[in-house]
């Protein structure tokens, strides 16, 4: 991915604990160091327009000083967070990152109040002994520009933060509203693939007794993994493998020989975690304007890999095509798709994609998500 694209997503994990983070560690250094440059100019220049410095040159001569100071206030600040992410049990670690919990938000804000003094601290020790500037002795002179110095940053580190807590808040609202929505969605969907499957069994148990009852435990096994996954919004590859595994075998008895499907994914892909309901809608995808408007069906390959520290998932289809006039006209068509991306903008932000590409034949949806453990996943080989 792009520097131009990670430094946005670098800059807002600044604010953000976690116990992973989708961009690297030097990426956030370059965020936090650019960020330390903006305050000590910002500093300076406050200096300039609202102080009364009668000493000449004093720009040039303060300014590796500042900055120096000001790299390890955010760097210490960084620091301090990316320690707690690491030595805090997960359980505490995801409290605190809850943006609507005030007492959360107050725990936090503590924890980044102790980084930026300890980082004062460490910068006016030695920042004097590299550069040659006696920093103390300057502001033990002058003990109200300390006590400037110290309440510019602090309200700056503040503001910045309330900022971005108020965004993380808001996105957290509207991730909210679309799990909400996602629910109201797969609610509405579930009784349609209900009543069909009934009347299918209905029908079998006359002629097909064997083949009835295995419909019915195909579905019993995709109603326990829906019912799980509804009422979560983490899951993992392999809990949504289950899910996409139970539909396919469902629409495999329903359709025969007109449906047939693969799953490759190893070790590592299963156990990453993922936004829970991403797969079953694109396999579901996969069959209603792939493969069920085809005369001869088709084939469906579900394929996971980690690359480079992404998750890619791909369900790829060797039905109708992205130009097919069923795809187009079907009610909904689109609407899911336009669904999961909404999703991946609110967690995500740029560090996520889905895109739908044509494939000869067929179609072909990609997933590319960061990759993200946790503890407690059980991983197994799916075939």
């Amino acid at each position: 991915m792009q520097t131009k694209t990670t430094l946005p997503l670098a800059w807002r994990s600044l604010w953000e604990l976690r116990r992973t983070h989708s961009v690297s560690t030097g990426m956030r250094l370059l965020a936090a160091s650019l960020l330390a440059v903006a305050l000590a100019l910002g500093l300076m220049s406050t200096v300039a327009v609202f102080g009364h410095v009668d000493r000449p040159n004093w720009w040039m001569a303060s300014l590796l000083p500042n900055i120096g100071i000001c790299l390890c206030i955010v760097h210490t600040l960084l620091a301090t967070l990316r320690l707690a992410e690491r030595l805090l049990p997960p359980a505490l670690v995801e409290r605190m990152s809850d943006v609507r919990d005030i007492r959360a938000g107050m725990a936090l804000s503590a924890l980044a109040l102790f980084g930026i003094i300890l980082g004062m601290t460490i910068g006016f020790t030695i920042v004097p002994i590299l550069v040659g500037f006696n920093v103390w002795g300057m502001f033990a002179s002058l003990p109200a520009a300390l006590t400037k110095f110290a309440v510019f940053l602090l309200f700056v580190m503040a503001a910045n933060w309330v900022w971005w807590r108020a965004r993380l808040r808001e996105q957290q609202l509207r991730q909210d509203a679309l799990d909400a929505r996602l629910r109201l969605l797969q609610g509405q969907i579930e009784p349609h693939l209900l009543f069909n499957t009934l009347a299918n069994v209905q029908s079998l148990m006359d002629y097909d007794p064997p083949r009835a009852k295995r419909m019915l435990e195909t579905f019993s096994a995709y109603l326990r993994a829906g019912m799980t996954q509804l009422r979560e919004t983490d899951s993992t590859l392999a809990s949504e493998i289950e899910m996409a595994r139970s539909y396919l075998a469902l629409y495999q008895i329903r359709m025969e020989e007109r449906l047939q499907f693969r799953i490759e994914a190893g070790e590592a892909a299963l156990a990453a975690r993922m936004p829970a309901l991403m797969l079953q809608p694109l396999v579901e995808n996969a069959i209603h304007h792939g493969l069920e408007p085809k005369l001869d069906g088709g084939s469906v390959l579900v394929s996971a890999q980690v690359e480079d520290g992404r998750l890619r998932v791909r369900v790829a289809d060797d039905g109708m095509g992205l130009a097919a006039p069923s795809r187009r006209l079907r009610p909904g068509a689109g609407m899911a798709v336009a669904n999961l991306r909404a999703r991946l903008q609110t967690q995500f932000g740029l560090g996520a994609s889905l895109t739908l590409e044509a494939a000869d034949p067929g179609t072909r949806a990609v997933l590319d998500l960061p990759y993200r453990t946790g503890a407690g996943v059980a991983a197994g080989v799916a075939s």
